[in-house]
């Protein structure tokens, strides 16, 4: 009796094992970065109080620390503010985008990307947008076409409720804004993500982009004056992510507020934008690969209990 009770538990604690290590959650993340278009900004502190203020380029920094922040907030509201020093540096995708204009942008095929590789063994990768991202293989940046481009300026004025009527009263529509945007360089602005962290929780993946906290200037420009629609009006950058073969483009319309500004004349980086993306399943071994675990393991102990008879 005592045997088979043995026997029973050593197979049931290599079920638990082989569990275990399907279910466990990944907290670990290494980083390998392809391309060369890239800003890495460090986050230094600079008003010798110990809280990083400020986020400047440093081309030295390794990836794999800097990418390992966070923002520890309950939700991405303008009424939030991360904690002091949140959440740290970023790495910028596609660094030269804005100096593009529409043309050069329809002609540039490179591609910056980050593959983030968890401990579970599963993987994404992260990538600056193209215009085909945007506007399709036939490069269409008419208003109303079934593209990127579109959906994603049509989420952004949905976010504030901005609809033609809104805008009729101060002589526009949401085309013509859509238009102004496009004409001076906006999808150019938004292709650039600044990664901040990629942080897996049980399979699903904040996506941290550090941007501008008030993005009202570079959604609708100087023809609309600040605050005139409500203020703040906020947008990530858009970064592509693909994984297990599948693509999709990750972005939000609502930030937290870090405590962190760029040095670089834009002062940027005073918002934090947190897509999420769901990772596929881990692989589980099949039932009959767990029976056959438990078996061996019972066999195992059998033999075990031969030898000391």
């Amino acid at each position: 009796m005592k045997s088979n009770l043995k026997k029973l538990l050593f197979g049931a604690s290599i079920l638990a094992s082989v569990t275990g290590l399907a279910t466990a959650p990944a907290a670990a993340t290494t980083f390998t970065l392809s391309g060369s278009d890239i800003i890495k900004y460090d986050a230094i502190n600079t008003n010798n109080d110990g809280i990083l203020d400020t986020t400047v380029a440093n081309p030295a920094a390794d990836i794999n620390a800097l990418l390992q922040g966070n923002c520890s907030v309950p939700a991405y509201e303008p009424q939030y503010q991360c904690q002091p020093g949140e959440p740290g540096g970023n790495l910028e995708l596609f660094a030269s985008s804005e100096q593009l204009d529409l043309d050069e942008f329809k002609a540039h095929q490179d591609v910056t990307s980050l593959e983030a590789t968890f401990d579970d063994g599963r993987s994404m990768t992260l990538s600056s947008l193209t215009a085909v991202d945007w506007f399709g293989n036939d490069l269409n940046t008419v208003y109303g076409a079934n593209t990127l481009a579109n959906r994603w300026f049509s989420d952004a004025l949905d976010a504030y409720n901005i609809n033609d009527l809104l805008l009729g009263g101060l002589g526009y529509t949401r085309g013509s804004l859509y238009n102004t945007f496009l004409n001076n360089g906006g999808f150019q602005r938004f292709s650039d993500a600044n990664i901040s962290y990629v942080n897996n929780n049980n399979g699903t993946v904040d996506i941290g982009l550090a941007g501008h906290y008030d993005a009202t200037h570079m959604l609708l420009g100087a023809g609309i004056g600040i605050g005139t629609l409500g203020s703040p009006l906020q947008a990530s950058e858009v970064v592509k992510v693909t994984h297990n073969g599948r693509t999709t483009y990750a972005y939000t319309f609502s930030a937290a507020r870090s405590t962190l500004s760029s040095n670089d004349g834009t002062r940027s980086h005073t918002g934090v934008y947190d897509p999420q993306f769901t990772l596929d399943p881990v692989d589980v071994p099949e039932p009959s690969i767990l029976l056959g675990l438990i078996g061996v393991g019972g066999l195992v102990a059998a033999k075990r209990q031969s030898k000391k008879s």
